[in-house]
């Protein structure tokens, strides 16, 4: 699938109840918060997106904010809007709390996506729903998903025509997911994951 095809949109709306913060704006290093450092890694992308909710927004230049058209609803909620305002074929929606997430793990999933409703990596069997590839073809599913109350980005994928591709180990770090104070603590502690 060609580049020009394909958009990105980094995740923001989350509720960030376990760090206790605002995981958006938690320094990755000296210059750069989280959302700083993936949107800097993700500007090759033509089409760029911020998903936020209604009561945080964020600003990063060169990336489009979209609030959540339908408040409550997560990330499926979030996912729904971007698609309907993205004219790409398909976006790679990413969690901004995900930080080591490096361009070059970006193309590889690229590279491999071949058209499917969701191209959805999976670390040690576990999916990565919010670093994957979504289809515009999914708006039906998720619309219908959403509308009946049903926002659980598992079941709503289940119902597509998606593909699982199994993260080599040497990769695994691309999807670091920093959820608490220790897993932050661990992270800037280690300055190998903070390239």
């Amino acid at each position: 699938m060609l580049i020009s095809r394909i958009g990105v949109a980094v995740m923001t709306g989350g509720q960030s109840s376990r760090m206790g913060t605002d995981k958006a704006g938690l320094m990755f290093n000296a210059r750069e918060t989280f959302l700083q450092k993936i949107c800097g890694r993700m500007s090759f992308f033509p089409e760029r997106y911020l998903s936020v909710n209604a009561e945080r927004s964020y600003e990063v230049q060169d990336f489009v904010p979209v609030v959540d058209e339908i408040s409550g609803a997560g990330p499926a909620g979030g996912i729904l809007s971007v698609l309907r305002r993205s004219e790409a074929e398909a976006v790679l929606f990413l969690a901004c709390d995900m930080p080591c997430f490096t361009r070059d793990e970006a193309y590889r999933l690229i590279s491999i996506y071949s058209g499917e409703d969701v191209l959805i990596p999976a670390v040690s069997g576990r999916w990565q729903p919010l670093a994957s590839l979504y289809s515009k073809r999914v708006l039906p599913f998720f619309e219908e998903s959403i509308n009946s109350g049903e926002f659980r980005l598992r079941d709503i994928i289940r119902k597509t025509a998606y593909r699982e591709v199994p993260v080599p180990w040497e990769y695994t770090f691309n999807y670091l997911n920093v959820n608490t104070p220790e897993e932050y603590r661990s992270l800037i502690n280690n300055p190998h994951n903070r390239q």
